[in-house]
């Protein structure tokens, strides 16, 4: 059985804290309601992290926002992640072809995140914001990865509280498994207005060397836009997949 050091686990708890609210800054108070620990431990662990700049306070409401040292780290991250630089060819390509945003999502423990992107080139188009985490189960992008995990992993995603995003979204365990084996059945996901309402994802998975399904590659827009060439666009996302996934060492004949 491992041990972890629950002072490094609460200082952890405290970061994420910032990216499951719209706030820049939280308080002590604030912090200690959400840790559900005291305010003097919340403070000595925001002194702890500030020495360290993870964590910095503004002097004049004294209360603390994330540092740049995770900014530094966040960076040299994406320098080293090998993936990013080796998609980005395949994403423009991509966005040349359908205009619209082409995004790279990876999986992180039960979590996904959009390493990266290409913007749209239409005025009126959909947006993400970039590397920020989310549910595996909340959008096509996620769930196209989510799809081809172990069953233990499916479990232990789908055995958390499930959050809604819109009134359309999948809102329990069983709608959740059915539209995963409808991805694994056709090797890719549609799906629409169950994130953002007026907005459709087409995504697909993407292959290792070992046949692990580590990232995928999705493009998103305005459904009027999107259902148009809908045919056309799952199309250029299977191919775009099914290269990357060759260039990663994955030998599988696709039909």
């Amino acid at each position: 059985m491992e041990t972890y050091l629950s002072s490094v686990k609460n200082s952890c708890h405290l970061l994420k804290l910032f990216l499951d609210t719209s706030s820049k800054e939280l308080g002590v108070t604030d912090l200690s309601k959400r840790l559900g620990l005291s305010k003097g431990a919340v403070h000595k662990l925001l002194i702890t992290l500030e020495s360290e700049g993870l964590i910095r306070q503004n002097p004049a409401n004294k209360l603390y926002s994330l540092g740049y040292t995770l900014l530094e780290l966040g960076n040299k991250v994406l320098k080293d992640h090998n993936m990013v630089e080796f998609a980005r060819p395949h994403l423009l390509s991509l966005a040349s072809t359908t205009k619209e945003l082409v995004c790279l999502c990876v999986i992180d423990g039960k979590d996904a995140i959009y390493v990266d992107k290409i913007d749209s080139q239409y005025p009126i188009r959909f947006d993400i914001e970039v590397y920020r985490r989310f549910p595996l189960y909340a959008t096509s992008a996620s769930r196209s990865i989510l799809a081809f995990q172990p069953k233990e992993i499916i479990d232990a995603v789908l055995g958390e509280d499930l959050r809604t995003f819109t009134p359309y979204s999948l809102k329990s365990p069983g709608e959740i498994e059915q539209r995963l084996d409808a991805i694994r059945e056709r090797g890719y996901e549609v799906s629409s207005n169950l994130r953002n309402v007026g907005v459709t994802g087409i995504a697909a998975p993407i292959y290792d060397a070992s046949g692990q399904v580590i990232a995928s590659i999705s493009t998103i827009g305005p459904s009027d836009r999107m259902t148009e060439s809908q045919e056309q666009w799952i199309s250029a996302v299977l191919e775009t997949t099914r290269n990357l996934s060759a260039g990663l060492g994955y030998k599988k004949m696709y039909g």
